[in-house]
Order: C-alpha cells, then sequence, then structure tokens
C-alpha cells in the first residue's frame, strides 16, 4: 500500500476515535465546515456566558480596605466637645410674651442698647403668643442655625417643656428649660401622656437660656419686669453694686461639700465667709448675714419651691419662706441656690423668683425646677473667672457634667440632679469689675487651687483613667474591624472561587452535551458504505 494511502487511513482511524470519545472534532479536516464553525461560535458563547469571571475580574466586587477604618469610629452618648472649641456667639433672641410686651417695650428698647453697648451684635426681640414650646425650640432652631444664637432670654409667662424621670428619690415631673438649650438633641414622649420622658442623640446644649418670669410672684407683673430691668441697668453702668466677696452657707446635711465650694468659689474670690458650723446655721444667722452685704451667695440647704429650712444639732434650725426675702431684702446680686426646686417657676411665689424679682440688688439665680442642684461647681465658677457671661459658664458647665458620668462621695452627677438646672434672670450678666489684669490674677489663682483640691484631683484621674480605658478600647475595635474587614475579604474570595469552580463546571457540562449530541448527529449523517458484489 502506498504512503499516503497509510497516512490518510491512519487519519481516517484518529478522528473517528476522538468522535466516539467525546472531543471536538474542531481541529479536523471535514467538508461540513459551516457545521463545524457554528459549533465553535456556541461553545465560545457558553464559555463567555457561563463563565464570565474568566473573562472580567473582579469589576462587580469591591471590598472595602482596612486601612479605611480610623480612630474615633465608636459612636457614645458622652457629650461630645470642649466649650473652647466653639466661638462665642454675641447674637441673642429675646421673646416677650404678648401680654406683657407692651407694657415692657421701653425697657427693652434700653435693654438692647445696653447688649449693644456689652458688645452683642444682634439683639432680636420678639413679641410671642405661641402656648407651645416645640414651636419655640423651632423658632431657636431657625435662628442657631443662621446666625449662631447664643442664647435666649423667655421674658412673661412663656411656656416650659415637661420631662417626667424615676429615681430613687421618686416619679419627678418637672419643667425643663434644657429642651430649649439642646438644639438638636433627640426628645420623645413614649408613653403619650404630652411630657417628654427620653432624650438622646446629640444632647450637649448649643445655646443658654433665661427667665424672667413674675406672674406667680403675687405682684403686678409688668411692674416687676420693668424694676427688674431698671436694676440691671444700673449694674451694668456702675450704680448698683456691693461688696466683692462672697457668702457660702452649707447647712448640716451639706457640709462635706466645704473643701470643694470653698475652693471652688475662692477661684472668684479672695473674700469669702464660711458658714458650716452646725450649731451656726440657723435662719436668724443667715438672714443677718444677707443684710452684710454680698456680691455672691451660695447656699445649700434642704428646702422646696417656697422655702428653705436649716437644722440644728437636736433641733430645728428655722424656716425662710420665700416671701421673707423682700422683707430682709439681702443685699446680694448672684445667687446659687442648691435648694430643691428652689427655681419651679410654674408655682406661687417660688424661691429664686422672690429672690431675684422682689428684692432692690436680686439680680440672677441659678437653681433647679426639682430636686437637685449644681454639682462639681468649679467649672462654672473657673468659668466666670475667665469673663465670661453668667450664660454662656452655665453651658460650659452643663457640657461637662450635666449628663454625669463620674462619681462623687457615693453619688452621681448628672440626669437626676442637673436637668431641672435653669436660670432665673438675665443670663448675659458677668461680673463687671473683671478686666483683663483681674483675669490673669484669678487664672494664676485657679491654677493653684486646682492643684490643692484633693476631689479635683481624684475627679481628674478618673477622667484620666477613663479616657485610658476609651483608648484601649477604640483600639480593640480598630483591630477588630481589620480583621472582619480581612475576613470579610478571605470569604468573598473564597465565594469568588466557588463561583468560578461552578461555572466552570456548567461549562463543561453544557460542552460534553453540546459535543455528545454533535457526535450522534455525525453518527447518523455519516453515509453507508455500499457494498459491492463480487
Amino acid at each position: 500500500m502506498k504512503e499516503g494511502a497509510l497516512r490518510k487511513r491512519a487519519h481516517r482511524g484518529l478522528r473517528r476515535w476522538i468522535s466516539l470519545n467525546g472531543l471536538p472534532l474542531l481541529f479536523f479536516p471535514r467538508n461540513n465546515g459551516l457545521t463545524r464553525r457554528l459549533i465553535v461560535v456556541a461553545l465560545a458563547v457558553a464559555l463567555i456566558l457561563v463563565f464570565p469571571n474568566v473573562f472580567i475580574k473582579g469589576g462587580a466586587i469591591n471590598y472595602a480596605s482596612p486601612s479605611s477604618v480610623e480612630s474615633g469610629a465608636i459612636q457614645t452618648n458622652l457629650m461630645a466637645g470642649t466649650p473652647e472649641s466653639t466661638p462665642i456667639s454675641l447674637n441673642m433672641l429675646v421673646l416677650v410674651n404678648s401680654t406683657v410686651y407692651v407694657g415692657v417695650k421701653e425697657s427693652l428698647e434700653r435693654y438692647e442698647n445696653d447688649l449693644e453697648d456689652f458688645g452683642f451684635e444682634d439683639v432680636i426681640i420678639m413679641n410671642w403668643s405661641d402656648p407651645n414650646p416645640a414651636n419655640i425650640r423651632s423658632t431657636l432652631q431657625h435662628f442657631y442655625s443662621n446666625n449662631t444664637l447664643a442664647g435666649v432670654l423667655l421674658v412673661g409667662d412663656l411656656p416650659a417643656a415637661e420631662y417626667e424621670m424615676f429615681t430613687e428619690w421618686d416619679y419627678e415631673r418637672f419643667s425643663t428649660d434644657l429642651y430649649y438649650m439642646d438644639l438638636d438633641g433627640n426628645w420623645t414622649d413614649s408613653d403619650d401622656d404630652g411630657t417628654f420622658d427620653e432624650h438622646v442623640g446629640n444632647i450637649a446644649p448649643e445655646i443658654w437660656v433665661g427667665r424672667i418670669k413674675t406672674s406667680q410672684l403675687g405682684e403686678d407683673e409688668v411692674l416687676l419686669i420693668n424694676d427688674y430691668f431698671e436694676k440691671n441697668h444700673q449694674y451694668r453702668i456702675g450704680s448698683l453694686y456691693t461688696a466683692r466677696r462672697a457668702l457660702l452657707y452649707l447647712d448640716d446635711d451639706w457640709v462635706n461639700y466645704e473643701i470643694m465650694d470653698s475652693y471652688s468659689i475662692g477661684l472668684l474670690y479672695k473674700d469669702t465667709t464660711v458658714v458650716t458650723e452646725k450649731t451656726t446655721t440657723n435662719e436668724t444667722d443667715y438672714k443677718n448675714r444677707l443684710r452684710q452685704g454680698y456680691e455672691w451667695v451660695q447656699l445649700r440647704s434642704h428646702g422646696s419651691w417656697n422655702r428653705h429650712n436649716f437644722m440644728t444639732p437636736g433641733g430645728d434650725g428655722g424656716i425662710v419662706y420665700s416671701s421673707e426675702y423682700a422683707e430682709t431684702n439681702p443685699q446680694a446680686l448672684f445667687y446659687n441656690l442648691f435648694v430643691c426646686s428652689a427655681a419651679r417657676f410654674t408655682q406661687p411665689e417660688y424661691l429664686a423668683g422672690e429672690v431675684v424679682f422682689n428684692t432692690d440688688y436680686g439680680l440672677l439665680a441659678l437653681s433647679s425646677t426639682k430636686v437637685g442642684g449644681m454639682l462639681l461647681c468649679w467649672t462654672f465658677y473657673e468659668a466666670i473667672a475667665r469673663g465670661k457671661t453668667v450664660g454662656d459658664a452655665f453651658k460650659e458647665w452643663f457640657v461637662k457634667w450635666g449628663e454625669g458620668k463620674y462619681g462623687l462621695s457615693g453619688y452621681y452627677a448628672g440626669r437626676k440632679w442637673s436637668y431641672g438646672m435653669t436660670i432665673i434672670g438675665d443670663p448675659t450678666l458677668r461680673l463687671r469689675w473683671l478686666g483683663e489684669n483681674e483675669i490673669a490674677e484669678l487664672q494664676k489663682l485657679e491654677e493653684e487651687v486646682i492643684d490643692d483640691l484633693p476631689l479635683v484631683q481624684n475627679l481628674q484621674q478618673r477622667i484620666f483613667d477613663s479616657e485610658l480605658d476609651y483608648t484601649s478600647l477604640s483600639g480593640d475595635y480598630i483591630n477588630l474591624s481589620r480583621s472582619y474587614l480581612t475576613l470579610q475579604n478571605s470569604h468573598g474570595r473564597v465565594e469568588t472561587q466557588l463561583e468560578d469552580i461552578k461555572s466552570l463546571l456548567y461549562f463543561f457540562l453544557l460542552t460534553t452535551t453540546i459535543l455528545l449530541i454533535f457526535s450522534v448527529y455525525s453518527v447518523k449523517s455519516k453515509p453507508k458504505s455500499k457494498t459491492i458484489e463480487f
């Protein structure tokens, strides 16, 4: 047999073997070239559709890099920010109840001029009649977002939001001006009884709030408001003043606060009279001292919205009713009243109102509408010593301590103590004798006081330890986040590989099926061999 014939027979035999074993006849010449090309195209399309990851790499998969995790990712309920980080705004609102607006208009105009002389850039006075606290808050939010509002003074009988809470003392429902101070927190009434019971989110106050409310004091409301603005003006021009000294008066249950309070108020006054002797603190002694003249009075005693009482060993130290302040007529300008509910301005003859509006000297009182008062007060006095207004100093104190995270003698500063805190009087007031030299001197004194105050040192250490714990927790969180992202990437790659394998299996299954069909077709379409008979 010739060599060409042998090669041709071997070629035909190999092709038949390949066909019978299910392999494609793509690279062997046959007469049906069109069929072969169609098979090539079908297999290519199947390969791309069933197994796209071979041709399109990772376009639909995008995993975050662990390096994208930054510190500070942990969200907490702590009040954020340092008061010094935000510049003090010199814009304010004065909302005046429409029932007294006409009667106090001239006083308001002079007050506006006084504030502009003091340095306020814009004082907006509004005649207000809406009884809904939510509308007051929305108005404050609007001005704050557009003008960087410093605060608001509420003049007349303007509404207040109500808040309720349970403490170890009892169930309490009370008015809270914090609702107007905190403009971006979330206040909710979970049981729909008309009283807020939850406060979450960004809970730090943005502005200060003060009240001039005299409708509960039994006198002509308009007359008392005008008298107050007259005192305010006289103080600003230097005609109303007292001796530059302070009175610290602590009744029996509060004598343990002597060190903290005396050092705190000592940030402002070198001349401070401290009265803590249990046999001395009584009604008569207290009234006599008020008549001696003090610029600042800080009182801690038990009481209620219309009185406070004193205790003596084995006896009763007497009661001072709110109405007696008008009779005593203390020569004192500023008060910090740690007397439960002394600022409950919804009650008749409320103590803080009588102290400020029914005396010849009273300008402002800090107190609470509920059980509680100002704890950890050195932050407040330190801010006053830096020349801040009472409103700005109060806001700074509330930002730092209002929610309360640190222990104090077995108790905790926080909501149960501070949520009723408010300012009765004008928050734009400050100690007028404070100039640059006095502030510098007080700052030196502050450094000495803080260094010597064991309680402050103790709390500073707790804060430092807490910050270390937070830093450690934040680091752990970042490491866990990175580990999670690494695991997520690995999981993604495994999923991709499994998908590739599944697609490959599908492809080979489809390919085998096509080849099988083609092989059957080829066998059936093969022309039958003819038998030649000899």
